[in-house]
């Protein structure tokens, strides 16, 4: 059973190619080795199994709790009434009580892959990320089936174990070789490891078998550094040209048609066919610029009065937030920031959204309408509980980064919760952001905002108002850091960045593109390069994008490439 963690904050969005279709998979959850326990009890936890699983029949959670209450108090030692509370709680999103149960499990049945390989996932989002590694390689210890080695690699990316998630997809295609989602996988881990040549060699392989074309063809261009040649480009072409393609595989191909023909300078194409795949893209992804709108306005007036803080000003100094919109420089900026000795890059965590999100649904009141009422010891509780969930990425050095991009909006609760902590808004000038945004096609359910130019305009112009009032409302904490500022003159602008993060300057800051690390986002091989000119492919579209030039500049944003 492989469970996917709620982690998507309320305008979230992943900025990784979109994930492999599922693969083959074990059988889900069913009940077995009832020894031990009486025809009553197998009765019911027969039953207690079957409206828990979507796949037997019409479920019913209410009911399978009260009959797994039951069994609780009749045979609360016995190992498969323990998994199937486990099961349960991890439904429920109740990390810790779902731990403890399979914990209970799994010494019990210590041989138990499918038990381990759960207990692994649940122990991550409980905070007990070494013991989810080891109980995860546990299981790989155990994994005889393809199947199993690929839901383990997808557990291990998932919680950011680029290496194991490699070696458990290299296991299961030694064990089933033609399984295409597997070589998907494969460049995937391949591409967070910066290993760019196997990554494109595995959606290569694909587009010349003829298996998941449209999101190789997708994963190849999105690697960014690697050249189609022109023989790939007509193919490409071809392929894209057909007109009974499904709306997905119409969406990855464009996507990447439309970056190819961009390299190829041919930007009058390539703007056509970024606009055949932004409106598939936004077929699925509806955006609600008005709630933005809304959100921003509440948010600014809710913080502007300077409400109750922390009273310990030092809590959250081991934190650095990253913020702005995706494709501005937040990947380049914590780059920089993890290749100095006592920061680790965590990408883009989860945690603060989850956090507000808890504190709202124990108020029964949405943010940030009970920011009023917040006391000092309820920001401090906030904070610690932020510190709780991030501290895996602190088990080795003290700092760590949170570079979740849209964070901006919950820049005044940093800090309310954690005021010893640091947020650095990633700026790059907005017209090539929006541009650069437009051309990404981001993970399922994410940056609905992101495939339309006049919603990118709207939602550039809601983060620039309300970032604005951040850095005039907490300048020693709140730093706006532009990308070509960063080009011009990266020696001072990272000796001015280490500063204000309270950090001593190193200079394999300056060589942070020979940093060795996983880094999971759309720009994972460009930050490996050494810092060029700044890159304006927007300026070739000239009249093209004079629309959203209008509108940034009409709002005040646009200030030109020097931004």
């Amino acid at each position: 059973m492989t469970i996917r963690p709620s982690r998507k904050p309320r305008h979230a969005r992943s900025p990784a190619p979109p994930a492999p279709p599922a693969a083959p998979t074990p059988p889900g959850p069913q009940t077995r080795d009832l020894r031990g326990l009486n025809p009553a009890q197998s009765q019911a936890l027969r039953r207690a199994a079957a409206l828990l699983s979507p796949t037997v029949g019409t479920t019913d959670p209410l009911m399978a709790g009260m009959l797994l209450l039951d069994l609780a108090r009749s045979a609360p030692g016995h190992a498969e009434v323990l998994r199937w509370r486990g099961i349960r709680h991890l439904q429920l999103a109740e990390w810790a009580p779902a731990v403890d149960c399979l914990q209970q499990a799994a010494e019990q049945r210590p041989n138990d892959f499918q038990l381990l390989h759960l207990l692994g996932q649940v122990q991550d989002p409980a905070g007990a990320s070494a013991a989810a590694l080891q109980s995860l390689r546990s299981a790989a210890q155990l994994a005889t089936a393809a199947a199993e080695q690929f839901s383990l690699s997808t557990t291990f990316d998932a919680q950011g174990h680029y290496d194991d998630a490699l070696a458990a997809i290299d296991r299961a295609l030694q064990l089933d070789p033609a399984q295409p989602v597997f070589l998907l996988q494969r460049s995937r881990c391949h591409k967070a490891l910066g290993h760019a040549n196997e990554a494109a060699a595995d959606c290569r392989t694909l587009i010349a078998r003829s298996q998941l074309v449209a999101r190789a063809w997708f994963a190849l261009v999105d690697l960014k550094t690697v050249p189609l040649s022109d023989a790939e480009l007509q193919q490409l072409q071809l392929l894209a040209a057909q007109t009974n393609l499904a709306r997905d595989d119409r969406s990855f191909l464009d996507f990447a048609l439309g970056k190819a023909l961009e390299d190829a300078q041919q930007h009058a194409a390539a703007f056509a066919a970024f606009n055949r795949a932004n409106r598939a893209a936004a077929a699925a992804e509806p955006w609600n610029a008005e709630h933005l709108a809304r959100m921003v306005e509440d948010t600014g007036a809710a913080f502007a009065a300077g409400r109750a803080r922390v009273a310990d000003a030092e809590q959250g100094r081991e934190m650095i937030f990253l913020v702005g919109l995706p494709r501005s420089g937040t990947t380049l900026v914590e780059q920089v920031l993890a290749s100095h000795s006592q920061v680790e890059g965590a990408s883009e965590l989860p945690y603060l959204q989850q956090v507000i999100d808890a504190e709202s649904q124990r108020r029964g009141r949405v943010f940030p309408d009970w920011v009023a009422d917040a006391t000092p010891a309820d920001w401090t509780r906030l904070g610690q509980h932020y510190l709780q969930l991030s501290a895996r990425w602190r088990e080795h050095k003290p700092i760590c980064t949170d570079k979740l991009p849209e964070n901006w909006l919950l820049a005044g609760a940093v800090v309310s919760m954690l005021p010893g902590a640091r947020i650095v808004d990633c700026r790059r000038d907005p017209v090539e952001t929006c541009w650069s945004c437009y051309k990404q096609l981001f993970g399922p359910g994410r940056v609905g905002f992101s495939y339309d130019l006049d919603a990118l305009a709207n939602y550039w112009q809601a983060y620039d108002k309300l970032c604005r009032q951040w850095a005039g409302q907490f300048p020693q904490q709140f730093r706006v850091q532009r990308y070509g500022a960063l080009v011009r003159d990266a020696d001072a602008q990272i000796r001015e960045l280490l500063a204000f993060c309270g950090l001593d300057f190193e200079p394999a800051c300056l060589r942070f593109h020979t940093a060795q690390r996983a880094i999971r986002t759309p720009s994972a091989l460009q930050v490996r390069q050494p810092l060029g000119r700044a890159s304006t492919p927007a300026a070739g579209y000239g009249a093209l994008l004079d629309p959203l030039r209008g509108r940034l500049t009409a709002a005040g944003a646009y200030s030109g490439p020097s931004s």
